[in-house]
């Protein structure tokens, strides 16, 4: 805290003088309340001396007080001062009239380049470039001649002669020696450096845009504003002003071949370029001759502070190069189409380069999407299937070694994973020496030819395997029932293997599908299911037959559907089982489909809104229920979407009750990306009626935990008020009596002493008893301790049995147990008319048990409500037991004692 000046000690005092006689004042004062007074028997005169030396003392030591703590803020002033100027960034130093530096800091010796010791009294200019000392001097005048600062960039010098440009701010001002110049130097090298570039660039710049062969113009807004002698020569112009001061659009014809407006053209090119950074684009424009040329543009924006941005554009005339393209790509076009025509695509392998060449074509053919330019010959050679690379690559090395046409077939394997066959044909390609330098050829997809006599062979492959491992089977029967041919696994749950029914007739072996087959011999096709007991056991076969018009014959398809029975009839009976539970339910259970629909609808929905399963069922939710606001539609809605809603304690609108609402969004069926929605609703009328009177059973059961808490403190109140007034006021009152002795006769010390011997010793009593510190200091165990210890054991013996108590126990707990058992013992001593008290507290498996049994005379346990227990009362135990999640047992019989307990969680 800062100390205060004098002013603020003595307001009153405008003065030193003034200063001085105050402090005198507060010297006297204090000599008054420290300084002993000099005996009766002391002349007056040297009392007189003595007294003013006292005050001398003490006002030299106040003022000393007051100079130290002057003396300690100036010092404080004085180091905050120092780290502001020697750490300071900038470079501060004093220089006089002359020039001589007088004092500087930290960061202008390092700018100098040299210690403070030795830069101290040299001139400053001798650190300024040598062209530029005048402007110096001049700088260094004007300081001195003006009130206001003044500022100047020099080319200053390090001692050992490396330069750097620095920014100095100067300002005079008086000190007692005469005028002085406060100097700030800023090292600008970084930003001079950085200017002088630009100019640098600048320059650079001009000189390229100037002399460039391109065809240069700069824009701004929509006018040309500059263009170099490329630019002129480009557009047939003899004068810059025949373009400066246009605009973008004038040696251009009003549309583009494509019909699209050239200032649109322009427009949109400049936006991209401003958005991309730069941009190309293609126009026809016309020399000042009228002859029109292709010209190709790069457009480069130039951001100008402050101003609107510079367009740089560089003109390339395209007009044959694009006359050459389009010959080229008619001629192009034209081969396209034969080679599209024909399925055919175009490659080229280049034995110096080792990469490939090919159109989209070939690309697509191998798989590849288009991408401009080469491809690596490794990235042709991946895609062809493994077994076939080491004969396709045998085959072109051989082709190649003798020069002959090559024709080949093989496999690729596109990045889908899909085989395609090709078809290769080429030859190599050689120089005039006659050696190769290349391979050229063409490819062409054939997969669909193969793949059709694949599929054929494949088909038949996959019904062989279908008949030898899946339960069907596959006959072929004459018009007249005669088995022809029958195969397959199926046969098997008829204990049958392959044709062992050939030869046979059907309609003897199985007389229930005669019908059936003599509707498909008449040119028809049907479908039924024969059961056939085998062993005892159903076997079930779905048969689906149709007439072979060339052949002349019913094929049969039958499949074993014995095990798919069984599950339809387990589902069927999981099913009744589910609707059985959802019927006896005492939720509202109902299920909508993905479009709203009614799928579920149980006996409780009825109840719940009114109509049967019979009226929902199949029916949009909102038809059945119309009534329903738009917030349970947005949140049905919702729900469908995916979203779990959940609300509760929602009530009723057509009768009195309260219910809980659940929307569950339902996983999609397989192929399918929406499902449907299960609401669950119960009625939780009866659930908030139990709820609310638990509360008000709370509120009830905390009302009188408050009022027993209240009445204990009214009672420890009485007892301390008693404690106070029949303890230590009655020793109190006694030892007045003994210092006044009767009849005046002066009263014996050891008497009185003994009074408030007691009196202390009653104090201290009382006092443990309302803030027992031994508990809070060494825990439960060693306060129960002192406790039994402080009852006399001749009064009342007590014996105290602790067990797992050596760790300290949550403090809400100590206390609790300590005031518990300290009441009881009072309660026992004061009505119980016991001979001996047992006390046992134990700690065990994280809860603490404590009984405290007298064999006094008891009382019985039906009054015990209507009794009061000594001290806090038996409800105030009770209660302070309850408020740690224990209960208090009393356990009494009038003549043999009393057993109270409890346990609580620590």
């Amino acid at each position: 805290m800062p100390t205060a000046t004098p002013d603020e000690l003595f307001p009153e005092a405008a003065t030193p003088h003034a200063t001085l006689l105050a402090l005198r004042d507060r010297a006297e004062t204090s000599r008054r309340l420290v300084t002993q007074v000099p005996a009766p028997q002391t002349p007056a005169e040297t009392q007189r001396l003595v007294q003013e030396l006292q005050t001398h003392q003490l006002e030299l030591e106040m003022q000393c007080e007051e100079l130290l703590s002057a003396q300690t803020e100036a010092e404080n002033a004085r180091a905050q001062y120092v780290d502001l100027y020697e750490f300071a960034p900038v470079g501060y130093c004093s220089l006089s009239e002359t020039g001589l530096i007088e004092q500087l800091n930290l960061r202008a010796a390092q700018l100098l380049g040299a210690v403070r010791q030795r830069l101290a009294g040299r001139r400053f200019a001798l650190f300024v470039a040598p062209a530029q000392r005048l402007n110096f001097g001049q700088f260094l005048a004007r300081v001195f001649r003006s009130e206001g600062a003044q500022s100047i960039e020099l080319a200053l010098l390090h001692e050992d002669g490396t330069s750097f440009y620095g920014q100095l701010e100067g300002l005079c001002v008086a000190t007692a020696t005469g005028p002085q110049c406060r100097l700030a130097v800023l090292d600008v090298t970084e930003r001079r450096r950085a200017a002088d570039a630009l100019v640098a660039s600048e320059a650079r710049f001009r000189r390229l845009f100037t002399d460039s062969h391109d065809a240069v113009t700069l824009l701004q807004g929509h006018l040309f504003v500059d263009c170099n002698a490329a630019a002129l020569h480009l557009i047939g112009a003899s004068a810059r002003a025949q373009v400066v001061g246009r605009p973008a659009w004038s040696h251009a014809p009003e549309r583009q071949p494509n019909g699209q407006r050239t200032v649109d053209l322009f427009r949109q090119t400049v936006a991209d370029a401003m958005q991309a950074g730069s941009t190309r684009c293609e126009a026809l424009m016309h020399r000042l001759t009228g002859e029109e040329i292709w010209v190709e543009a790069v457009l480069t924006p130039m951001e100008l502070g402050g101003t609107a941005p510079l367009v740089h554009i560089v003109w390339r005339d395209i007009t044959a190069s694009r006359a050459a393209a389009q010959r080229l790509h008619a001629s192009e076009a034209r081969l396209s189409q034969a080679l599209a025509a024909s399925q055919t695509g175009v490659f080229t392998w280049d034995f110096a380069t080792d990469q490939v060449e090919g159109d989209a074509r070939v690309q697509a053919i191998f798989g590849r999407a288009p991408v401009a330019g080469f491809i690596p010959r490794e990235l042709i050679k991946s895609g062809i299937c493994r077994p076939d690379l080491p004969r396709v690559w045998g085959s072109l090395q051989a082709a190649i070694a003798v020069q002959e046409p090559l024709e080949l077939d093989f496999r690729v394997v596109w990045a889908d994973a899909s085989v395609h066959h090709l078809s290769l044909a080429g030859r190599v390609v050689a120089n005039a020496e006659g050696h190769a330098t290349g391979f050229a050829g063409m490819v062409r997809d054939v997969t669909r030819q193969r793949v059709a006599d694949e599929e054929l062979h494949y088909k038949s492959l996959v019904l062989e395997r279908m008949l030898s491992r899946m339960p069907i089977s596959l006959s072929r029967i004459r018009h007249d029932g005669l088995v022809l041919e029958s195969l397959g696994a199926g046969l098997r749950a008829l204990g049958l293997t392959d044709n062992a029914m050939k030869g046979q007739n059907v309609y003897d072996l199985y007389p229930v599908v005669e019908p059936a087959f003599v509707q498909v011999m008449q040119g028809g096709q049907a479908e039924f299911r024969v059961e056939v007991p085998i062993a005892g056991l159903p076997v079930t076969f779905q048969k689906y037959a149709f007439f072979d018009e060339q052949g002349q014959q019913a094929v049969v398809l039958a499949v074993d559907v014995t095990a798919t029975e069984q599950q339809r009839e387990q589902l069927q009976t999981e099913k009744e089982f589910s609707q059985s539970l959802l019927e006896i339910s005492v939720d509202c259970i109902i299920s909508l489909d993905p479009a709203g629909r009614v799928a579920v609808w149980n006996a409780e929905a009825t109840h719940f809104f009114g109509p049967s399963a019979a009226q929902a069922l199949g029916r949009p939710l909102f038809e059945v229920l119309p009534g329903l606001d738009d917030t349970v539609r947005h949140e049905v809605a919702r729900a469908l979407a995916g979203e779990r809603i959940d609300r509760y304690n929602r009530a009723f609108r057509l009768r009195t009750g309260r219910y809980d609402a659940h929307l569950v969004p339902l996983p999609p069926p397989a192929g399918t990306q929406a499902g449907g929605v299960l609401i669950i609703m119960r009625d939780v009328t009866e659930r908030e009626r139990l709820a609310e009177e638990a509360i008000q059973l709370r509120l009830r059961q905390q009302q009188e935990v408050l009022a027993a808490v209240l009445a204990t403190q009214e009672t420890e109140r009485k007892r301390i008020a008693e404690a106070l007034h029949n303890g230590l006021g009655q020793l109190l009152y006694a030892t007045k009596l003994s210092l006044d002795g009767p009849g005046g006769v002066p009263p014996a010390p050891r008497d009185a002493l003994r009074l408030l011997e007691e009196a202390i010793r009653t104090t201290r009593t009382i006092s443990f008893e309302l803030t027992p510190g031994i508990l809070e200091d060494f825990g439960l165990r060693t306060a129960l301790e002192a406790l039994v210890k402080r009852i006399a054991p001749a009064r009342l013996p007590v014996h105290l049995h602790l067990r797992n108590l050596d760790h300290r126990l949550p403090a809400p707990v100590e206390i609790t147990v300590y005031r518990t058992v300290q009441e009881l013992l009072n309660n026992v001593m004061k009505h119980a008319q016991a001979t001996e008290v047992e006390v046992h507290v134990a700690h065990e498996a994280g809860r603490l048990y404590v009984s405290v049994e007298d064999n006094g005379r008891g009382f019985e346990p039906a009054s015990v409500a209507a009794e009061p227990l000594a001290g806090i009362g038996l409800a105030g135990v009770r209660n302070r037991v309850a408020l740690l999640g224990g209960e208090l047992a009393v356990r009494s019989q009038r003549g043999r004692g009393t057993i109270i307990s409890f346990d609580v969680a620590a």
